[in-house]
């Protein structure tokens, strides 16, 4: 098995799973698995989609894994957003 092949089959297993947690309710689409296994399962079939070169499929996939990216990153500042606007506790005087 060319390592294209197994990361087609890594890439393939990841999607489905998200997409599987997803709609049985299990996951959200907030949430950070949904969304990372969007990331790196998308991003494995573009490399599996590189040798032989599929454009198709590779252009889907860089643009599906963008798509996770930036939905990791939505969740990461959305998530701090309210801990930045919340006050500091001052230290307890001795």
């Amino acid at each position: 098995m060319t390592p294209m092949v197994f990361f087609g089959l890594v890439a393939s297993v990841a999607l489905l799973f998200a997409f599987a947690m997803l709609n049985l309710g299990k996951w959200t689409a907030d949430s950070y698995p949904y969304q990372a296994l969007n990331f790196l399962g998308a991003a494995f079939l573009a490399a599996s989609a590189f040798e032989p070169f599929n454009a198709g499929v590779f252009w889907t996939e860089v643009l599906w894994s963008l798509l996770g990216l930036y939905g990791l990153i939505r969740i990461y500042v959305t998530k701090r957003a309210p801990e930045e606007g919340r006050p500091q506790a001052r230290p307890r005087c001795a």
